[in-house]
Formats: C-alpha cells, sequence, structure tokens
C-alpha cells in the first residue's frame, strides 16, 4: 500500500492507495500539525479505523506548501519505518518538466496537480483549484512531455468572504456549504446578491482568465476543476470539462510510480 498526503494551507489529505487504487481519504486541519504527536495518534487512530496497520505501508509521498509543517513530517518519518519522500526532494524524478525561472516558486501541490491534469486530460490542459486560493496551472504537451508553463494565483472565495465581512458590519454572514439550488445574476436582496457576487463573480473571473489564456496560447485547453468549492462552480460555468476532487492525491500516486515506489 502507498500512503500520500498533501498539506496545503487549510487541510492536511490523506490517501490510500491499493493495488494502484484510491482505497481511503480522509482530512484533517492543518493547525494540527502543530503538535506532531497528537497528530501521530490521529493518523494511528484513522488507520485503525480501516484496518490498516503500519506495516502494510511500503512507502509514503507528500507535498507540502506549509513550511511550519516540515516538522511534523520529520516527526512522522522517525516514528515510522516506512520511507518518506517529498516531491521537492531534488532525487524525485517528475513525469513533467518546468518550465518557468525559479521551479522551486511553484508550490508543490500545483506541481503534482500538473502531473495528475496532463495525463488525465492526455493535452494540453489549465488545472483550476478552488481551494485557500484560487488557482490556474497550465500545462501543454510538447513532443508528448508535459510543460508546465506558468499559472495564475488569484484570492479564494472563502478568502474574499472574510475579506468582506470585515470591512462590511452590516453585512450578513454567507456560510458557503449551505448554497441555493440556483443563483440568479441580479439578487433581490442583501443576501442574494451576495451569492451573485459568488457565484457570477468567480465565473466570470474564471472565465475571463481561460478564455485569456486560451487567446495567448494558442490551444483549445481541456480544463479540469478541483478543490473543495468545485463542484459549486461546475453548474455554472460553460468552460470546466471536468471535476476531479482526488486530483492531487492521484497526481502524488503517479510520481511514486514513476519512481519505483509502487
Amino acid at each position: 500500500m502507498l500512503l500520500v498526503i498533501d498539506c496545503g494551507n487549510t487541510d492536511v489529505v490523506f490517501g490510500i492507495f491499493k493495488d494502484s487504487k484510491l482505497f481511503h481519504c480522509w482530512r484533517v486541519k492543518t493547525f494540527t500539525t502543530i503538535n506532531k504527536k497528537d497528530f501521530l495518534s490521529q493518523l494511528l487512530e484513522q488507520l485503525g479505523n480501516i484496518n490498516i496497520s503500519p506495516n502494510q505501508i511500503k512507502y509514503v509521498i507528500f507535498a507540502s506548501v506549509v513550511n511550519e509543517a516540515s516538522a511534523c513530517f520529520s516527526f512522522l518519518e522517525s516514528s515510522f519505518s516506512i520511507p518518506f519522500a517529498s516531491i521537492s526532494d531534488p532525487s524525485i524524478k517528475l513525469p513533467i518538466d518546468i518550465d518557468v525561472p525559479d521551479p522551486s516558486q511553484v508550490g508543490e501541490d500545483r506541481i503534482v496537480n500538473a502531473v495528475a491534469g496532463s495525463t488525465l486530460a492526455n493535452s494540453d490542459v489549465i488545472i483550476v483549484d478552488f481551494g485557500t486560493a484560487t488557482t490556474f496551472d497550465i500545462v501543454k504537451i510538447v513532443y508528448g512531455r508535459p510543460i508546465y508553463s506558468g499559472g495564475i494565483i488569484a484570492p479564494g472565495v472563502n478568502l474574499s468572504l472574510q475579506a468582506l465581512s470585515k470591512v462590511a458590519s452590516k453585512l450578513p454572514n454567507i456560510n458557503i456549504n449551505k448554497y441555493p439550488d440556483r443563483v440568479p445574476i441580479i439578487g433581490k436582496n442583501t443576501q442574494d446578491a451576495m451569492w451573485s457576487g459568488i457565484i457570477w463573480g468567480y465565473v466570470g473571473l474564471i472565465e475571463g482568465i481561460i478564455n485569456k489564456i486560451k487567446s495567448e496560447a494558442d490551444s483549445n485547453f481541456e480544463i479540469i476543476a478541483t478543490g473543495g468549492l468545485a463542484g459549486l462552480y461546475l453548474p455554472y460555468s460553460e468552460l470546466i470539462n471536468r471535476q476531479e476532487k482526488d486530483l492531487t492525491l492521484l497526481g502524488l500516486h503517479e510520481i511514486a510510480e514513476n519512481n519505483g515506489f509502487i
């Protein structure tokens, strides 16, 4: 079995692959990495809940965009007799080329998403990740080889809502997890108007950026959405071709396979 870990700014997502299939996944809040021993206990408890012992796991591969979590992952590695690998390790072979001046500035999760997205699409692809930030990552296929060409980082939906509520005290709180069946463009009250901004404002952002990328790159990209809020926007955007909620986990599995870990 392979354990993959994606440590993002908000959540740490775990995935267990069994016979190259995603067997089980779960998430915990990233701030829990502060207490290394508790984090380890939670991991062992979760493995026990699905009847997996640590010695059944042959390899661990992880990606992290949180520097403060590095001590926690070092502690995990020292607590298990299992090989650990970070995709930031120079010895890791990536099945993708990074065409930017300083590849170290590209978030590890974005590289992993690019690996998975290019494989799923088997064509030029834009990955839109609705996470803490809303990111766009562009991959082109050149002579059969995927090339990461760069991307865009915009404020995430939740961050925008939090900023709005801080400076506009009279606006109601919006629970992003309880959304209307359909959101009209013109709101008839404050809450509906805010929902219109959440949906149609971001659809305008998403589709405007995608169309600009297509025009400048002169390519008809496939568009893959991922991240916690991807499903919210899928019904409203005509440009998104598919959603893959486990994209980062699939990318980590592919990198592990490319390096002979499984």
